[in-house]
């Protein structure tokens, strides 16, 4: 493909310290905004995530991996938590001491994806300095359960950025390559439902920067059998998937939470919330400001002819369709999205550079440099900026809080760690109160005993008879905050 003329970058400067050296300065800057979340408690949805994967056979997880019309919830996930659970037990710092491994991963991967989509050194940096942290998203970096959102655009954007590149050189991807491709999607959408997007998403790349297929059956066939059939194979994959999510033994939307119910009302709710949060949760926007945000955004993308900004509109109007008629989702739930959107803002403010450069190289101070050096100053000045203010909006609106997400959580586990009940395996153990009102503490007690064979029941959530209480091996209860042994 021939770059056009508005998708030309100016040539990079040279110095192979460079790139080593902005790599550091945005790893620094990851963890001096984020290593805080390493004091974060666990929240009740992460109780239920460890619980969920532990309870049944090692062997089941890893059969999940693969039989996806079943219907497993988020196998890939399991990966994350069951291991950790082993290691760490019921303390999280495990947890989110991995989570921050993994979310310079998911950085460095926008980084990629923007790379092979043919965006420009200081686009990409912009798309790295974005991903690095996102208030807008901030649960994502202090509850360990949206590792799954994570996880599955770590592999989106893997797949997507493999496809980019040798698409971009003009290549047809080979069969190992079209299976590698597959493999990747496949623990993508292992990871989350999200994931379902890409071959929409490799439609819209393969129509914008390598034309539509023939629509004759001859030539479309030979789409299919060329570039087409690895968008074909991704397709097929897909039905398997939304079968087993739909009608699987486990399939998840048989739960009515995750069912979504077509209405124009959830759609604006959700359309309301994306932007918001997108924007670094604004006020929230009413439909009419929400209209006019996607009006400007989609003036900016189609008003000339720039293929890889069309493509980014596409994808943060493609990605978000799993999530717009389920309710309340937001926040971390975008994260496979925010990549069309930080990919979209790089490019946008690559191609005002110029423009700003030579406002600023008008300036006396400036005029004896070189415009390539007041380029890149004015660049840098404002990453700088959005990371100051980023990490200002952190400190001062999203870190009060969010250590502590579920108190009631935090403090039945301390008391679990002071008092370190211990039980025979195989037992049956029962709770004759507790201050949860679901059956949370069955979950941790459970967890904390480590046996599978161990079952723990509720008095307060379903009364048992005196004798069945009598013949229990042992007996706990909760009584102002604390935890007691009364058996």
């Amino acid at each position: 493909m021939t770059p056009s003329p508005e998708t030309t970058h100016a040539p990079e400067p040279s110095g192979h310290w460079r790139k080593p050296l902005c790599a550091l300065l945005f790893v620094a800057y990851f963890f001096l905004v984020s290593w805080d979340t390493l004091k974060a408690q666990f929240s009740d949805d992460e109780m239920i995530a460890i619980w969920m994967y532990w309870r049944p056979s090692p062997w089941r997880l890893l059969e999940s991996q693969f039989m996806i019309w079943r219907g497993y919830h988020r196998p890939v996930g399991g990966l994350f938590f069951l291991p950790l659970y082993h290691v760490f037990g019921l303390n999280p710092v495990g947890n989110h001491a991995v989570l921050l491994v993994l979310l310079p991963v998911g950085a460095y991967l926008m980084y990629r994806l923007s790379r092979a989509l043919g965006s420009g050194g200081v686009a990409s940096a912009m798309v790295a300095l974005v991903a690095c942290y996102h208030g807008g998203l901030s649960n994502l970096y202090y509850n360990s359960v949206f590792v799954f959102d994570v996880l599955c655009g770590i592999f989106f954007f893997a797949a997507l950025a493999y496809y980019a590149r040798i698409r971009s050189s003009g290549r047809i991807l080979s069969g190992g390559q079209t299976a590698a491709f597959l493999a990747l999607y496949l623990c993508a959408l292992n990871s989350k439902e999200m994931g379902a997007t890409l071959p929409a998403v490799l439609l819209a790349y393969e129509w914008l920067f390598h034309g539509p297929p023939g629509f004759a059956w001859k030539s479309f066939a030979a789409w299919l059998r060329g570039q087409g059939r690895v968008i074909f194979w991704a397709g097929m994959l897909d039905l398997v998937f939304i079968y087993g999510k739909r009608f699987g033994q486990y399939g998840l939307m048989k739960d009515p939470a995750y069912t979504p119910v077509i209405s124009w009302e959830r759609f604006v709710d959700f359309q309301e919330r994306y932007i918001g949060d997108i924007f670094y949760h604004l006020p929230r926007f009413g439909w009419v400001m929400t209209l006019v945000i996607w009006a400007a955004v989609t003036y900016l993308a189609w008003r000339r002819k720039n293929q890889l900004l069309r493509f980014c509109w596409c994808y943060i109007v493609l990605t978000p369709l799993p999530l717009a008629f389920l309710i309340g989702r937001d926040q971390a739930c975008l994260y496979v999205t925010l990549a069309g959107w930080a990919v979209l803002a790089g490019t946008l403010f690559e191609s005002w550079l110029p423009a700003l450069a030579r406002v600023v190289a008008a300036e006396p101070t400036f005029r004896r440099m070189e415009i390539g050096r007041v380029r890149t100053l004015v660049a840098t000045a404002v990453m700088v900026v959005m990371a100051l203010a980023s990490w200002s909006y952190k400190k001062t609106e999203i870190e009060p809080g969010n250590l502590t997400i579920a108190p009631l959580t935090a403090e039945v586990l301390a008391q679990f760690r002071a008092v370190n009940p211990q039980v025979r395996p195989g037992s049956k153990v029962i709770f004759l109160e507790d201050p949860f009102n679901s059956f949370d503490m069955a979950m941790i007690a459970e967890l904390w005993f480590g046996d599978r064979g161990t079952r723990v029941r509720l008095n307060q959530k379903t009364p048992l008879p005196a004798a069945e209480i009598a013949a229990a091996d042992a007996v706990f209860t909760w009584k102002e905050g604390k935890l007691i042994r009364v058996r």
